[in-house]
Order: structure tokens, then sequence, then C-alpha cells
């Protein structure tokens, strides 16, 4: 389905269609969608396509540290009609196949990796709100940490308004590629030797 327009209070609406939330799945929120979808429509002013540039580069940065498996519920004031400051990213993700269950292993891993999964680090780079949920943990963690952001989520600050999120898949990355490229050449990116670097 593609990506609902905005209610007439400037946010997705929390389903779509007549029968109302539990007709079917892909008429209520988180509506899944590609990133070219989201490229394409949320990316209205220079400010979106950047914070939009820092998600894809983020998501390709998971990639390349083995969390090629999962998917992103995307919301925030960036899927609300405003200019965002930046962009609210809850990542459901599967463990590199390379880490062990030994938890030793894992938090290793993750200090590592802090500059990709920390949440202030991850926000001062790419412009993204960053939550990271383990996959890989047990299924009361995962439904507890799903409740907690989907009530989180689903209500705009100030007015608590029911809202809708988005989710898109991490492992397409030809979607990344094209939506990338959607966005056109970045502004702000430096020429060095002639190339856009």
């Amino acid at each position: 389905m593609p990506i609902p327009p905005f209610t007439a209070d400037g946010i997705l609406p929390p389903y779509v269609g007549s029968m109302g939330p539990g007709d079917a799945l892909e008429d209520m929120s988180p509506y899944i969608v590609t990133a070219i979808e989201i490229v394409t429509t949320l990316g209205t002013s220079d400010q979106r396509k950047a914070i939009l540039r820092g998600w894809l580069s983020h998501r390709a940065a998971l990639r390349k540290i083995g969390f090629d498996r999962g998917f992103q519920w995307l919301d925030g004031s960036f899927v609300e009609i405003k200019e965002p400051k930046d962009l609210d990213v809850v990542t459901f993700l599967y463990r590199p196949t390379v880490i062990v269950e030994n938890p030793s292993d894992w938090y290793a891993f993750l200090m590592t990796n802090i500059g990709l999964l920390g949440r202030d680090q991850v926000k001062s780079k790419y412009k993204l709100d960053f939550f990271g949920i383990d996959l890989n943990s047990s299924a009361e963690v995962l439904v507890s940490s799903t409740r907690y952001f989907l009530g989180l989520f689903s209500h705009r600050r100030g007015d608590d308004i029911w809202k809708g999120m988005l989710q898109v898949r991490l492992e397409d990355v030809a979607d990344d590629y094209a939506a990338l490229s959607a966005l056109g050449p970045d502004p702000d990116a430096k020429a060095v030797g002639g190339e856009t670097q």
C-alpha cells in the first residue's frame, strides 16, 4: 500500500478504509512501505532530504557491521506536516550471524559499534532518534519493547491524537540505492579532485 495522505490534522492516519482497525493488516499502522516511497512522498524540502540521506547512510552502515535483516518503524514529526529536525526510527534487528549468544561477546560488539548503535551518537551524525530492538532477545522482552514504542509513537505529542507510522524492511539494498538516487546530489557534499564526496 502506498503511504496514505495526511489527515486534516497533518498526520498519517492510524488506519485507512471504511472497516476501521483490524479489517486488513495493510490498512493499518505501521504501513509497510519502501524506501523509495518514503523519499518520493516525504522528501519535500532540503532539510527532509538531508535527514533521509542520513537515514539511508545509517542503514548502509548497519548492514556493513552485519545487521542485514529486520525492519524499521519511522515516526515523529518527520511523518507529519511540519519541518522536522530529525527522524524517529525504531529498528528491529536480528543479530549478525558472527555474534554468538554469549552475553559478554554481544556487549563487546555493541560497545565497539556504539557510533552506529548509541542514541546520542546516531542523532549527532545521522539526524536520527535511533532506538534499537534486538530480535534475538526473549519473547517477553520483545513484547514489552514493542508495547512501549507502539504506545509512545502512535500518538502525537501535545494533543495525544492517534496517528500512524511507517515500516520499511532493512534487507532491500536496491530499494535504498534507488531512494538515494531519487534524492539527487547532496548539496552539502564536498568536491574533491573534481568528484563529489
